[in-house]
């Protein structure tokens, strides 16, 4: 039942996008879009290079670097040592584990044979190198470095004459921090601390605002600047391998597979015959490496992009930019939950166009927009939220469409110049045209229910068929009335004006007005005695209760109470009391809460098709109760059927056409019932038995799985035919996701032949059981 709309924030799609966006923001924080990043900046590198930050940029290759191999063992120095001899002026970078033994004698020769620059060694556990001097520090800077550095580096400080001990560090994100913090005090990370020693002589120093900078004093000149972003990284368009992975990789695989580096002492021999110097290859940098560690193979290609100053960073402006970008894009996409999905998919990519655009506009300043995260966040909300305001679209069509005014059938015709011609149709415009005539139509009985119409129904008066000869137009909304047509006419004076305002009926005390019709009016009431709220269906006898009228209206009106008041079963409608209270007729019945299953026989808005065979389930168990008592409704339609789904309950209503079988009293002749939902013995007037219910419960069954009537028409007439000759379009072709047996069965439930039907609601409760459990895996219960 939807007794009211709940925002978002009270559903469990809220959840679900708080759930999207954490998850969204974990896995962008671990390195799950990297690849996506780096193929974005690839593309924008093609487009436009980096900007060039200085006239003349020092050129780093891969020629220009050589990497070998070493044990760092007291072995092995004597080979070290030579090298150095080698390359005075070349920057040299132990990676690895060095022995104590190696690093003594190494320390021996560096003093003897001091070098222009130092020797950098990377380690995770010691430091010897210096703090960078600050420069334009503001008064708030270490608040901004606690944001910046969130996490530091735990390494022994010591100081060094020959050695530089720094970490080289790489983010999950793919990013490349050059520097990093330690008691308050900033320093160079392990390629810093390269590029450093590259430029003998000259001295870092780091400038802290809103964003990160690295100062380098060139000839006393104006500085050259590296800006690092808010958090000192940056990022390079290459696609490096992580360290830990690469290390992770060499240990599962065999060493015998794995390349081995020239060792030191191979590169000495090579070269050392030779007694022309100029032959031996110019190398600016040198990496030693223990074959353990990978670093050489990310620091190559970094320190080249460095050197290059081909990368770009994130300032404070861009990271808050993002944000902001971030906001009003997931805002966009709930403001334009009312545009059509078309206009929403052209608003959601020209956002994303517009990112692009903005995107390539700062790649041209060296600042780094990372919009694959951005896209992705927006592009899962939007989807998300158009489930949601579907969703939200099918309730709030079932709040806002309250139950259909009881609109009154003064006038019902039939057209006399049909464009059927065949025989078989001629004959039921011969046999309807006989019963019309002189015949009188009836509004149906007021319902009872929960959803107030917004707009009552004035009282209308019965007038008889106007001749067949001078037709009128005949609305859709006339064919799906219940329409009742008696043998003996009578002149019909009901009024319904005399109803005034009361109070009370009976017991009753009332509280409010559920609807009007034609016949009478539904109240809301109160039992004080028991608190139980009911609905109260009343009606105006007559203004003379000496008139003939009087006593058929009232034999009308309290065999709904009668038949129905007769009927114990959790799926029919309860009646709790009948009465009459100052010449008004009332039926004191269950306040039924829920919705008629009418708003779900629309093509996009029917139920779940499982759902539909349960429902139809608990339909045909009471029809069946209701038969085995001798009791057949006549008037089965989705109207008449009130759904909860808050319980998944159905309610059958409206037995105010229902007879009792085995009354002798009943007589052929009479057209009683919903011409779309008319059985073809209903529609030829003859004798009905608890097989026409069938036939009209398959139509319901037909029009809730696919959201259309099997037998439509613009008159009377047109219907007639169909239903009596015409073949319905299977169900299937409809909805072609229903499963077969939905096909089979309203074939067999809507045959017009009725001895073909199914014989009993038993047998058609039998075979939507076995079907839904064969194609949903499903029990009835």
């Amino acid at each position: 039942m939807i007794k009211r709309f709940l925002p978002i924030y009270h559903t469990g799609w809220f959840y679900l996008l708080l759930l999207f966006w954490g998850f969204s923001f974990w896995y962008a924080s671990i390195g799950g879009l990297n690849q996506i990043n780096l193929l974005n900046i690839q593309w924008l590198s093609q487009l436009e290079s980096s900007p060039v930050l200085s006239d003349k940029k020092p050129t780093l290759n891969a020629n220009d670097i050589l990497t070998l191999h070493s044990e760092f063992n007291g072995q092995d120095i004597k080979s070290v040592t030579t090298l150095l001899s080698y390359y005075p002026n070349s920057q040299i970078t132990l990676l690895g584990q060095q022995s104590s033994s190696f690093m003594n004698k190494l320390e021996a020769y560096l003093s003897s044979k001091p070098r222009n620059s130092k020797i950098v060694i990377g380690s995770s556990q010691v430091s010897s190198a210096s703090p960078l001097k600050s420069q334009a520090t503001m008064h708030f800077s270490p608040l901004l470095n606690w944001f910046r550095f969130s996490s530091k580096i735990d390494t022994e400080l010591l100081s060094s004459k020959y050695f530089i001990f720094s970490p080289f560090l790489q983010s999950k994100r793919q990013t490349f921090p050059l520097i990093w913090r330690k008691d308050g005090m900033l320093y160079l990370t392990l390629p810093g601390e390269i590029i450093k020693q590259l430029s003998s002589n000259t001295e870092l120093s780091i400038k802290q605002d809103w964003q990160l900078s690295l100062l380098t004093q060139v000839n006393t000149l104006a500085p050259k600047k590296y800006p690092l972003g808010f958090f000192g990284e940056v990022f390079i368009s290459e696609n490096l391998p992580r360290v830990n992975q690469i290390n992770q990789e060499r240990q599962e695989r065999s060493e015998t597979v794995l390349p081995k580096l020239s060792s030191v002492s191979q590169f000495i021999q090579q070269y050392s015959s030779s007694a022309n110097t100029n032959s031996r290859p110019n190398y600016k940098v040198i990496f030693i490496t223990d074959n353990n560690y990978s670093q050489d193979k990310v620091l190559k290609t970094l320190l080249g992009k460095l050197l290059q100053e081909d990368y770009v960073y994130q300032s404070l402006v861009i990271i808050l930019f993002a944000w902001l970008l971030l906001l009003l894009g997931i805002s966009l996409t709930w403001f334009i939950g009312q545009l059509s999905l078309k206009q929403q998919s052209i608003s959601v990519l020209s956002y994303v166009v517009l990112l692009f655009i903005l995107q390539y506009v700062f790649f041209n300043q060296g600042q780094w927009l990372e919009v694959p995260p951005i896209i992705i966040s927006i592009m899962g909300t939007w989807l998300l939220l158009l489930a949601y305001q579907k969703e939200y679209k099918l309730f709030l069509a079932a709040l806002n469409s309250q139950k259909t005014p009881y609109k009154e059938t003064n006038e019902f015709l039939v057209p006399p110049n049909s464009t059927v011609e065949s025989k078989v149709k001629s004959k039921i415009r011969a046999k309807l045209k006989s019963l019309l005539t002189n015949k009188r139509v009836k509004s149906p009985q007021v319902k009872h229910s929960s959803f107030l119409p917004e707009e009552n129904t004035n009282a209308a008066s019965h007038n008889q068929f106007p001749p067949i000869n001078k037709p009128s137009p005949v609305s859709g909304n006339d064919i799906k009335q219940t329409l009742v047509i008696v043998d003996n006419p009578v002149t019909n004076t009901i009024s319904t004006t005399h109803q005034t305002r009361v109070e009370n009926f009976g017991r009753y005390q009332v509280e409010g007005v559920l609807g009007k019709g034609a016949m009478g009016i539904v109240y809301q009431g109160v039992d004080p005695k028991i608190n139980r709220h009911v609905a109260i269906k009343t009606l105006q006898l007559s203004d003379d209760i000496d008139s003939p009228e009087f006593g058929e209206a009232k034999a009308r009106f309290f065999r709904e109470a009668q038949t129905a008041g007769g009927l114990s079963h959790a799926n029919i409608v309860t009646i709790y009391d009948v009465g009459e209270d100052n010449h008004l007729g009332y039926i004191a019945m269950d306040l039924l809460t829920g919705a008629p299953l009418s708003l779900f026989t629309q093509a996009d808005k029917i139920l779940p098709t499982p759902l539909v065979y349960q429902l139809l389930i608990q339909i045909t168990d009471a029809l069946e109760y209701a038969h085995n008592q001798n009791v057949v409704h006549r008037d089965i339609k989705p109207a008449n059927i009130i759904y909860d789904d808050d319980l998944l309950k159905v309610t059958v209503t409206d037995f105010g056409i229902a007879y009792v079988s085995d009354n002798s009293n009943t007589r052929t002749g009479i057209i009683m019932g919903s011409p779309y939902y008319m059985s073809p013995e209903q529609i030829l007037g003859l004798k009905v038995d608890g097989r026409s219910d069938i036939f009209s419960l398959g139509v319901t069954f037909y029009q809730l799985l696919c959201g259309h009537l099997p037998f439509e028409g613009e008159s009377i007439a047109t219907v007639a035919y169909q239903i009596t000759k015409a073949k319905a379009i299977a169900v299937n072709q409809r909805n072609t996701n229903l499963p077969t047996s939905a096909m089979r069965i309203c074939s067999k439930a809507m045959h017009k032949d009725i001895d073909k039907r199914f014989q009993s609601m038993s047998e058609f409760k039998l075979a939507l059981t076995n079907a839904l459990k064969r194609d949903f895996k499903i029990t009835a219960n």
